[in-house]
């Protein structure tokens, strides 16, 4: 594997604009740390305009990999030699690996999201699912949900176009046909049946912590799961008001850790059982540093 640098460190990070608020460089290098490798995760700032360079400059600089963020998911994938099956049908990418100058893109978001509901007993299986937004996160998201065989898949978001687009690419892409649009957040008073809520949107998020994707007439019931993908705050409005009816709610701290040790068995897959058995030091060492998380509450 080329060396990165002239002491033989890795070059890792994360593509993405703004990143100054991110926490994955925080817990990215405590994970390597705590792997013994010799590498170094930093976050890159990166304009429109220069993402043609920046993926260049993995293959001139020895990156092992990064990963990308919004607004690159979609706009890397012209510039890599190949992306996986289910980045390819995601139509996103979030991590990229360089091996010796060949760059390949997959998708390790989707992993990420499903994996917090099983790990609490949570199937999708024949459930209803309502989604909230249509942006690239949502597509990760029905991608999982599919693959897990949601029975039904509801989609609210204020851009009719946009949703319906998100509808089409489920039934042409995927071949899931039991999806549709349900509105905005006022019609989703007549998905109230639905087994699991997902918000994909950052309506809630700091420093707008008392904004809801769904109105205050959204009643909630006995078995549902509310799955808020923000993960500052911890505890959003919408989280908050699924917990006082007493339904179990999941934000996306876990989501995001693992997605990232998801992205580290891309570039070390000799290391997988390791690195998945990070996430609870991971999770131990981010809850015990609050003053890291003061830029983003």
């Amino acid at each position: 594997m080329t060396e990165s640098t002239a002491d033989g460190t890795r070059l890792l990070g994360l593509f993405g604009n703004p990143v100054g608020h991110s926490i994955s460089p925080l817990f990215m290098n405590f994970a390597l740390d705590r792997l013994g490798l010799n590498c170094v995760y930093t976050a890159f700032r990166i304009r429109r305009d220069e993402i043609e360079q920046a993926v260049g400059s993995l293959r001139v600089l020895g990156f092992r990999g990064v990963n990308v963020t919004i607004p690159f998911k979609r706009a890397v994938i012209p510039h890599l030699n190949t992306i996986d099956d289910d980045a390819q049908k995601i139509g996103a990418v979030n991590c990229i690996v360089n091996d010796n100058g060949s760059l390949t893109g997959y998708n390790t978001d989707h992993i990420g999201f499903i994996k917090p509901l099983l790990d609490r007993g949570i199937q999708a299986m024949g459930k209803r699912a309502l989604v909230i937004g249509s942006g690239g996160a949502a597509r990760g998201v029905l991608y999982a949900l599919i693959r897990a065989q949601v029975k039904k898949i509801s989609v609210i978001n204020r851009t009719r176009e946009r949703a319906e687009s998100l509808v089409h690419w489920c039934r042409e892409k995927l071949g899931f046909s039991a999806v549709s649009y349900a509105g905005d957040s006022e019609d989703a008073l007549d998905e109230r049946a639905c087994d699991l809520i997902v918000n994909t949107t950052p309506v809630g998020m700091y420093p707008n912590t008392d904004s809801a994707p769904l109105s205050k007439g959204f009643s909630f019931h006995t078995g549902q799961t509310v799955y808020d993908l923000i993960y500052n705050p911890r505890k959003t409005m919408l989280l908050r008001r699924a917990e006082s009816q007493g339904v179990t709610a999941i934000n996306g701290f876990e989501m995001l850790i693992l997605q990232g040790l998801y992205s580290l068995v891309r570039w070390f897959p000799q290391l997988e059982e390791n690195i998945l058995s990070l996430k609870g030091p991971v999770i131990e060492y981010l809850q015990n540093r609050p003053e890291d998380f003061s830029a983003d509450r």
